[in-house]
C-alpha cells in the first residue's frame, strides 16, 4: 500500500533522489536556528583576570621613579610620575613625612616593591636595580660625611664668634719703646702715693681707689681710628687700671682729664670698643678694671687728673708726651 504523501517513482526513467522526511516532532531545531553565527556577539571579546583597558600602556619606568625618588622624593614628584596625586599632595604638604616617608618610598623602589596607580610593576628593575643600589649607597655615604663636615664647622664657627665676643682683638697701639718715661711721681689733692706710677685717692666718704698708670704714648694717629684729626698736634694715650680698695667705686674715662703745660685741657677721645678702653663699670673693693684713656692734647709735659665722685681733683700724675 502507498503512501500518500509519496508518489511512486516513475517506472520508464531515471529514479529522483529519495525525499528527505519531514522532520519528527521529536529532537526539532527551533524555527529561528541558523539565522545568528555561533560564539559572542559584537566585538567585546572576553579578558584573563587581571587585564583590563590599560593592559596594552606603556609601564613607568624603574630609572625616572628611582631618580625621582632619591633626588626630589620630599616634594613626592615620584608619586606624581607614577600618577599618585593624592598621596603625592600628602607628601609634599608634609615634608615627605619628615624625610621617613621619603626613606621608605625610596627603599621599596629599590627592593623592587613600587607600583604605578594601576599596580603595575616599574619597567627596567631588573636591569638596572644593581646600578640603583650602588649609586644610592654613594649618595648616602656622601651626604652623612658632608653633613657631618658642615655640624663640625658651624661648631667651630659658634665657638669663634663667643671667644670673639669675650676676647675682642683690639689694634696694638705704637710699640712700648715709643712711650714716654713712667711718671716719676705725682702730687695728689685728698691722696697719698702708693709707688712710682700709682696714687690712692678718696673718690667718696670711705671710698678709696688705687690708680695706675701702667703705660703712656704720645702719636699722630690712633690704629682704627685714621678718620680722627688731631687738633692740637696728637694724641696722648695712658693705659690706667683702677682698683677699688675700701667700699665701691665707678669707673670711667669721664674720672680723667690732661692739662698741657699751658694748662690748657685736651679734649678727650672716645676709643672704639676693639681698642680697650677703660670701662664704665660699678667696681667692689678688691676688683679692678684696667683699659686705656686717649686725649688730643699738645706734645710736652702733661698733668693728668682724677677726679672723684664730686667732680673735684683727687690725684695727679704729671706726665711727659714724647
Amino acid at each position: 500500500m502507498s503512501h500518500p504523501n509519496y508518489p511512486h517513482p516513475q517506472q520508464n526513467g531515471p529514479s529522483a533522489p529519495p525525499i528527505p522526511p519531514p522532520p519528527s516532532s521529536f529532537g526539532a531545531q527551533p524555527a529561528f536556528e541558523g539565522q545568528y553565527p555561533a560564539g559572542p556577539q559584537g566585538e567585546y571579546q572576553s579578558a584573563p583576570y587581571g587585564q583590563g583597558p590599560y593592559s596594552d600602556a606603556p609601564r613607568k619606568s624603574f630609572m625616572v621613579t628611582w631618580l625621582l625618588s632619591l633626588l626630589l622624593g620630599t616634594f613626592g614628584v615620584d608619586r606624581f610620575y607614577l600618577g599618585k596625586i593624592g598621596t603625592g599632595v600628602a607628601k609634599l604638604l608634609t615634608a615627605g613625612g619628615a624625610g621617613i616617608w621619603s626613606i621608605v618610598d625610596l627603599i621599596m623602589t629599590l627592593t623592587g616593591n613600587t607600583r604605578d596607580k594601576d599596580g603595575r610593576p616599574l619597567e627596567g628593575y631588573q636591569e638596572n636595580k644593581k646600578k640603583a643600589w650602588i649609586i644610592t649607597a654613594v649618595v648616602w655615604l656622601v651626604s652623612i660625611i658632608t653633613g657631618i663636615l658642615l655640624t663640625i664647622a658651624s661648631i667651630a664657627m659658634v665657638g669663634a664668634a663667643i671667644d670673639a665676643r669675650k676676647v675682642p682683638v683690639a689694634p696694638e697701639l705704637p710699640s712700648a719703646s715709643q712711650a714716654a718715661p713712667a711718671p716719676s711721681g705725682g702730687s695728689q689733692t685728698g691722696g697719698s702715693a702708693a709707688g712710682a706710677n700709682s696714687m690712692v685717692a678718696t673718690v667718696s666718704e670711705g671710698n678709696t681707689v688705687k690708680v695706675s698708670v701702667l703705660d703712656s704714648i704720645y702719636t699722630d694717629k690712633i690704629p682704627g681710628m685714621d678718620y680722627m684729626t688731631a687738633k692740637n698736634g696728637g694724641f696722648f694715650a695712658i693705659e690706667v687700671s683702677w682698683e677699688t680698695q675700701t667700699g665701691s667705686s665707678f669707673s670711667s674715662p669721664s674720672n680723667f682729664t690732661v692739662l698741657d703745660a699751658d694748662g690748657k685741657e685736651g679734649e678727650m677721645v672716645y676709643l672704639d670698643e676693639k681698642l680697650g678702653p677703660l670701662p664704665t663699670d660699678e667696681v667692689g673693693a678688691g676688683d679692678a678694671r684696667k683699659g686705656i684713656i686717649a686725649f688730643d692734647v699738645k706734645k710736652g709735659p702733661v698733668q693728668v687728673v682724677v677726679f672723684d665722685d664730686y667732680g673735684d681733683k683727687a690725684a695727679t700724675f704729671n706726665l711727659t708726651a714724647q
